[in-house]
């Protein structure tokens, strides 16, 4: 059930906010932990299983945690608690690719594979189980207070707005809206508006630069061209930003009508100058998430520089085995690596003598190379698709019997120009029309600009939603 579905739209979410407005304020947290398992029982039952007992498991876990002297005894239930939530994530989310490498490799021997029964993948459980690492970890490190419910944590990890594909938030400053929601009609009104915003996003804009997407990965050797093979790429940069800052737009507008604050995860990445700025602005909290949990306790920066890089490594190819059960995620994951080793090494101080414009088109035609691995199915596809990409002595021999016009439509190209608009905007001009914004238009027309924006967007994207099939968030999937 997505955020950009019938369902949600018209009968799951205004249930919800009716019943969570109309229950007394102390039955809200009931009320909202039942939805959010009613959410994620919707699309993965088996997942929602596993959710409530692992719930329980890490909040007793938690709790024999704090009940030892600090030492061996306290760090031995950390690490038992956090290796059962990995061992969850692996054999649900990887089991199946390892043993299918396994018995690829005993197929070339003659060796008789393993018998195996592929298990399903329940959604959401890479970013419920960094949820669940991050809590046991602020616990034990003493950085936030022990839930003292388990509704209060198994709320933490289950509510809707961020279950399914984040913001990845840690339980601390979380556990005082827990508690005591800040709801009011000023943040509903807030949350209203930018959740329509982020359905524009995904409707609008993600989706309909998906099936140009789709068309050109899809194509023949011989019909896919230089110029479809960068189309295709192109389209899938903007498509996937979109798609998931469409997302948590809508996850953020639901949770600040709700009363909740979730975290940003995006700041316009595709100005980024390099990697390293791409990072602090792409996937902001998965981002702060590895820092925290996985980079520093590696020993980050703190141990000379060879050990820095490794780390550093170590993260990016975790990063990429992260978001799928793939070779084409972790060549992924080691591309960005790789960028940011260069970005370390010479490229921040050297690329400072360039215009920030030619920096930001370096950063961003690598960027599209790198989203091809994370788009396609295999690896052998993703380089046979990219030397596809650069094949530019051989731009006039390729013959194609595939028209432009068959593969991107009018709205299909409107909606890129726009796309890139957008994303390439200038800040410091962003600021200034922001600012201008808030200085000549009065506060009441303001707001009622926002609520026309606002319907307008709601309404196209409806429109759009009933005159097509749903198209589910890419990051669903991890």
């Amino acid at each position: 059930m997505g955020f950009s579905s019938v369902t949600f739209l018209f009968y799951f979410f205004p249930a919800t906010l009716i019943a969570y407005f109309v229950v007394p304020r102390g039955s809200r947290r009931i009320l909202l932990l039942a939805a959010s398992y009613g959410f994620y029982l919707w699309g993965s039952p088996t997942g929602a299983a596993i959710l409530i007992v692992s719930t329980i498991l890490d909040f007793i876990l938690a709790r024999a945690m704090l009940s030892v002297h600090p030492g061996t005894k306290r760090r031995l239930v950390l690490a038992s608690a956090v290796t059962i939530n990995v061992l969850i994530l692996f054999y649900y989310k990887y089991s199946n690719f390892f043993v299918g490498e396994i018995n690829h490799a005993l197929a070339r021997f003659n060796i008789t594979a393993i018998p195996w029964t592929a298990v399903l993948f329940p959604l959401g459980i890479s970013f419920i189980t960094f949820h669940k690492i991050s809590y046991l970890a602020d616990i034990y490190n003493g950085t936030a207070p022990p839930a003292r419910r388990l509704i209060d944590y198994a709320l933490y990890l289950a509510l809707f707005p961020k279950l399914l594909q984040g913001p990845i938030m840690r339980y601390g400053p979380l556990a005082r809206e827990i508690a005591k929601p800040e709801s009011g009609l000023e943040n509903a009104f807030e949350g209203a508006v930018r959740f329509c915003v982020g359905l524009g996003k995904k409707v609008l804009i993600a989706d309909a630069l998906g099936p140009v997407v789709d068309r050109v990965f899809l194509l023949e050797s011989p019909s896919l061209t230089v110029g479809y093979a960068w189309i295709g790429a192109v389209f899938y940069a903007f498509q996937i930003y979109f798609d998931f800052t469409g997302y948590t737009d809508m996850a953020i507008g639901i949770g600040r009508i709700l009363g909740f604050s979730i975290t940003e995860n995006f700041n316009r990445p595709y100005i980024s100058r390099n990697f390293t700025e791409f990072w602090r602005r792409w996937h902001i909290t998965l981002g702060a998430w590895f820092r925290e949990y996985l980079y520093i306790p590696l020993g980050g920066n703190r141990a000379g520089v060879a050990r820095t890089y490794l780390n550093l490594w170590i993260v990016f190819f975790v990063s990429g085995l992260w978001h799928g059960a793939n070779w084409t995620f972790i060549v992924w994951g080691l591309f960005h690596g790789f960028f940011i080793f260069l970005d370390r090494v010479f490229w921040i101080e050297k690329s400072k003598k360039f215009p920030a414009a030619l920096n930001v088109s370096i950063t961003f035609l690598l960027l599209v190379v790198g989203w091809v691995f994370f788009r396609s199915d295999t690896i052998g596809g993703a380089f046979a698709y990219l030397g596809r990409m650069f094949e530019f002595w051989n731009i006039h021999a390729i013959g194609t019997t595939v028209l432009p016009a068959q593969l991107v439509g009018n709205r299909e190209a409107f909606m890129l120009v726009f796309a890139a608009a957008v994303s390439f905007f200038p800040d410091p001009w962003w600021r200034a029309l922001r600012n201008a914004a808030r200085i000549r238009v009065k506060e009441g027309h303001l707001a009622a600009l926002k609520a026309v924006t606002a319907f307008i967007l709601l309404l196209l994207s409806v429109i759009s939603l009933l005159n097509n099939s749903f198209n589910p968030f890419i990051y669903f999937r991890f």
